[in-house]
């Protein structure tokens, strides 16, 4: 093997390595000047970009303070968006790691305003920051500020998830993480969430429908279609508004005010209505459809609560949402699979562009004989160079490179179809498209049982050939 070949390997390697360090989400990707940004432990910020390119960030603490006409790629500690300079505007895409993601706005509350739950009133925001296209991101805190803007969808995992009041979201929100406080405009789109603690605030809105699958949830703003509630405790508060059905598949207890126009479909083993305050006076709570639902005995409900008909039937405990948590499972693993092989060919692109051509899909059978090869024997021979002093350590590097090889198999395999279809028939689409459709199409064969498996096996071992032979090649 040449000298450049090695090379490429180490750098090649390397680079996968520092990207399994963390997660980042990407899309679309256009192919005009990038920016690197070496990493360092001061704080930095852009203050000016060139038009019509992205901008890849790799820092310890990074603020964009003025537009970026293109997409951001940040893998950071801390990150913020920052319009203090009238910029903190993308136009693109917005991918990032970090431990913090702040999406910021010079927001100022009233001293002596409040809304009707005590809550200080916004009084003026200066500046705001926006981003054009959709945001994907995983962090331990993400904060959303008052009156910020998203264009596009948020995908979004995280321990702490904070969308502020005022703060607007014209597409759909997909979330996992620990906590989810929702005080925002979900002006277009649903929200989609998977969490352990859920809090919509008092000015939180969703223009479409509300899916939330949590342990605890509290619901105080207004939902403007229907609502799909799983949780062990549900409170909903009297500013809560539904205007379509409101449908709990489970819960163990349920506290109910607010108004819900359309039908309410509960099945919770212990339901409550609070037609009252804790001081007695009167309150929110009103549903304006039927009332069908089950719990672990049947109430006397007042007929001002409940303006349709009530039907009841004896509560069943639910194991699990099976559907629910398996959809969700997927989504988890297609993210997870789209952000490894995407940053993979992002970072072979960059550092070695040309190494992209030398991944033919060619003589299946031969790539798949040498990758089951390397499957098999390179175990044995690492065992033997353990243990035995003098190829120990030739053993331990044996050892990472043979796992590194397995993490790049499926990447390089689906980087050479890429390029298989893209000569054959599809001159005119990005690579990156490609790379990102073969990706779910192979997680969706993944799904099938048995076949799903042998499949699986097969891109690895045709990934581990391929990568071989084209080491081999200058």
């Amino acid at each position: 093997m040449s000298k450049t070949n090695l090379k490429s390997v180490f750098v090649l390697l390397f680079a996968f390595l520092l990207l399994f360090t963390s997660v980042s989400f990407a899309e679309d990707i256009n192919n005009e000047e990038i920016m690197l940004i070496s990493e360092n432990s001061e704080q930095k910020s852009v203050d000016s970009q060139s038009k019509n390119s992205d901008l890849y960030v790799s820092e310890n603490q990074y603020s964009i303070k003025n537009i970026i006409e293109g997409n951001v790629f940040a893998s950071v500690q801390n990150l913020d968006i920052d319009p203090s300079n009238n910029g903190g505007v993308i136009t693109g895409n917005l991918f990032a790691t970090a431990n913090t993601v702040t999406i910021k706005s010079n927001a100022k509350y009233s001293e002596t305003e409040k809304d009707e739950l005590g809550n200080a009133k916004l009084e003026s925001v200066s500046n705001s920051a926006k981003i054009d296209g959709n945001v994907f991101v995983t962090a331990n805190k993400f904060i959303l500020d008052p009156t910020c803007e998203i264009n596009g969808d948020l995908y979004i995992c995280a321990n702490e998830i904070i969308l502020s009041q005022n703060a607007v979201i014209t597409g759909n929100v997909f979330a996992v993480g620990n906590k989810l406080s929702l005080n925002s405009k979900i002006e277009t789109g649903s929200l989609y969430a998977t969490v352990k603690n859920f809090d919509m605030q008092y000015y939180g809105f969703i223009f479409r429908d509300l899916h939330v699958s949590a342990e605890t949830a509290t619901i105080a703003g207004i939902v403007y279609r229907n609502s799909f509630i799983s949780a062990n405790t549900l409170t909903t508060t009297s500013t809560f508004s539904n205007n379509g059905d409101f449908n709990v598949t489970s819960a163990s207890e349920l506290n109910f005010s607010g108004e819900v126009k359309g039908n309410a479909n509960i099945n919770s083993k212990n339901l409550t209505f609070n037609s009252k305050d804790s001081n007695g006076k009167s309150v929110n709570c009103k549903i304006y459809g039927n009332l069908n639902y089950s719990s672990n005995k049947e109430m006397q409900i007042e007929d001002k609560i409940i303006l349709g008909s009530i039907n009841y039937s004896e509560y069943k405990e639910e194991k699990s949402n099976n559907f629910l948590s398996s959809l969700w499972s997927y989504l988890v693993k297609l993210i997870t699979s789209l952000v490894y092989v995407i940053l993979i060919y992002l970072f072979i692109t960059k550092f070695m562009p040309k190494y992209i051509d030398k991944l033919s899909f060619s003589k299946v059978l031969s790539s798949i004989g040498i990758g089951l090869g390397i499957l098999i024997l390179v175990p044995i021979l690492v065992i033997l160079l353990l243990i035995t002093r003098i190829g120990a350590l030739v053993g331990l590097l044996l050892a990472i490179l043979y796992i590194l090889m397995l993490i790049i198999a499926k990447p390089i395999f689906i980087i050479s179809i890429a390029n298989l279809i893209k000569d054959k028939k599809f001159n005119n689409v990005k690579s990156i498209i490609l790379v990102a459709a073969i990706t779910v199409i192979l997680s969706l064969i993944s799904l099938i049982p048995f076949v799903g498996f042998i499949i699986s096996l097969l891109v690895i071992l045709c990934g581990l050939g391929i990568f071989f032979k084209s080491l081999k090649n200058r």
